[in-house]
């Protein structure tokens, strides 16, 4: 375990819940009984297609995955971060374990700053104890305030569309897709006469951490983005070496990351990423800055594409004939999980095809105390100013949320500006008409009356702005609550929170 996921709070503390059931954090010896819970609880999330009027089993792959995060090894949680309910009175031989979830923590970035984020995953209850209000309480009485102690700045999870709404969410990042190459045949083959690629592909070793960490700093790996989540020393460690430790061999880790290689050389070039079990997806690709990317891309997605169809032969072999008929080695789709502006995405252009209506798989995500994030992230606000219209505005900048809902404590928010610096972020509540003429009246007769720059947003859906899922003028005209003071304020907060591109790979557990 590292200091990135020491525990905030007692881990010791056993809440009873009535009846039996106890809320507690976990213990390695719950592995195999959360596992069995997860794989219940996912039996219709099927990657290989549902058959109609057929049950299927237990999900086999993530029950892999939630022991994988109880091994005490994983990048993101130690094996005393899975919140559980267990029901001490259930019969001998069913699962006491009835409702999990886990708290991540990965090492992200917003601008110039570098903080972390929280992330509860997995989560699971036992169909016979739903509607009992346990994920609330797991996440209100556990999970959330673990989070906070430890100084996470926001919380965010993939999952059930609209769920998490109902415990302070909102849809506020974005893990963008570049596209699709439909058709795997539309990548030219190897030129005639010749027999080996100028760049080649080799599995990563341990050995190969610290270039890979040298290799995968943010400028390498997403310069187009402004916020998102680092390929960090524990990622590397975990998913390179320690994965391999302790994985199921029917259901191993989910991604591979292959160095690059310059054949004439010999020479380590840059890396890949690629995962697979939600479609093969290359997830990073990054070279060195001599390596001329139209030399590279071809050979290194013709390695992709034979080591994927190697995979799906192994696979076959293993599962009944059945299930072997339903996976085609000879012609599959990879998804470019890239920034539209890396260099493959553009070199690609008309190969590729959309694989969304929108920007691409929308996350959600809490932030509970605004004014908090706002002195976390105030190098890069400051910055942001600086380099603006609105540079040395000195002035309180005013948000009114309407009022308090659970995901954020606060009624609304006042920034205070002095010469374009953040002197302060603190809640603030609309004080009415009355109070606010009050207010300006003991202003004028002290001679001291400040700017005042204000705006209106629905509850929750400031987290739009700040991470810069949305622009301001998008919110405008999604919410009838949304509206500025005046056109200063719309160039103040435009200048604080323009609308950015996200990097958030995050299924790697």
């Amino acid at each position: 375990m590292t200091n990135l996921h020491a525990a905030a709070t007692p881990r010791d503390t056993i809440v009873d819940l009535d009846d039996g059931l106890i809320m507690r954090w976990s213990t390695h010896a719950d592995a195999e009984n959360v596992g069995d819970l997860v794989a219940e609880t996912f039996t219709w999330m099927s990657f290989s297609g549902l058959q109609d009027g057929v049950i299927p089993g237990p999900n086999l792959m993530f029950r892999a995955a939630a022991k994988r995060l109880l091994s005490g090894k994983n990048a993101v949680m130690t094996d005393r971060d899975y919140a559980l309910v267990e029901d001490t009175k259930r019969e001998v031989g069913k699962n006491p374990i009835v409702a999990c979830v886990s708290i991540h923590r990965v090492r992200a970035y917003y601008g110039c700053v570098d903080l972390f984020f929280g992330k509860p995953e997995l989560i699971a209850t036992d169909p016979d104890y739903r509607n009992k209000g346990l994920i609330r309480k797991l996440l209100f009485e556990m999970i959330h305030p673990e989070s906070d102690a430890r100084g996470d700045s926001l919380q965010f999870i993939p999952g059930i569309p609209h769920f998490y709404r109902q415990f302070g969410y909102e849809y506020a990042l974005v893990s963008f897709t570049s596209g699709k190459i439909e058709n795997i045949q539309s990548i030219p083959a190897l030129a005639e006469g010749k027999t080996t690629e100028p760049f080649l592909l080799r599995k990563a070793t341990p050995e190969d951490i610290p270039y890979l960490i040298s290799m995968s700093t943010k400028e390498r790996v997403s310069p187009y983005t402004q916020l998102g989540l680092y390929y960090s020393p524990e990622y590397w460690q975990y998913t390179v070496k320690d994965i391999f430790e302790i994985a199921d061999p029917e259901h191993p880790g989910t991604r591979s990351t292959q160095i690059v290689v310059d054949a004439a050389t010999g020479k380590d070039v840059g890396f890949t990423i690629v995962s697979y079990p939600f479609g093969l997806k290359l997830e990073a690709l990054v070279l060195d800055e001599n390596v001329i990317i139209q030399e590279a891309l071809y050979p290194i997605l013709r390695q992709i594409v034979a080591m994927e169809k190697t995979r799906l032969e192994e696979k076959k072999a293993k599962v009944t004939e059945e299930e072997a008929n339903k996976i085609n080695t000879s012609s599959f789709y990879m998804i470019l999980q890239l920034h539209p502006q890396h260099p493959a995405a553009v070199l690609l252009g008309s190969k590729m095809v959309p694989t969304f209506t929108g920007p691409g798989f929308r996350l959600c995500t809490r932030i509970n105390d605004y004014p908090k994030f706002i002195r976390t992230v105030t190098p890069e606000l400051e910055k942001r100013l600086a380099r603006s219209s609105m540079a040395g505005t000195t002035g309180r900048l005013r948000l009114d949320f309407y009022r308090k809902v659970e995901g954020n404590k606060a009624k609304g928010l006042e920034i205070i500006f002095e010469k374009g610096k953040i002197l302060e972020a603190r809640e603030w509540t609309n004080p009415g008409y009355e109070k606010t003429a009050e207010e300006y009246l003991a202003w004028k007769a002290e001679n001291n009356i400040p700017v005042v720059y204000g705006a209106t947003f629905a509850p929750l859906t400031f987290n739009n702005l700040l991470t810069g899922e949305r622009s301001l003028e998008e919110l405008i005209w999604s919410y009838g609550e949304t509206a500025v003071k005046n056109e200063a304020s719309k160039l103040l907060l435009n200048s604080l929170f323009p609308k950015i591109s996200q990097h958030m790979d995050n299924f790697y557990w």
